[in-house]
């Protein structure tokens, strides 16, 4: 799904984030795409998505 560019993904949940959006909506949107991306592929996005969550929650911004 990411396509190879899983920090433009991590950027753009960041940004999701500071615009109101939930993670349970943010995981919820990466499922839907798993119709047309693959599972495979949304699962590596939702990898991701945690790794995002877990970096904001220790306060890096890695």
């Amino acid at each position: 799904m990411t396509g190879g560019h899983e920090h433009e993904l991590g950027m753009h949940v960041r940004a999701a984030l500071t615009h109101g959006l939930t993670r349970a909506e943010i995981s919820e949107a990466i499922l839907h795409t798993a119709i047309y991306a693959g599972v495979p592929a949304a699962n590596s996005a939702l990898a991701v998505a945690r790794d995002t969550f877990k970096t904001i929650d220790i306060g890096t911004t890695n």
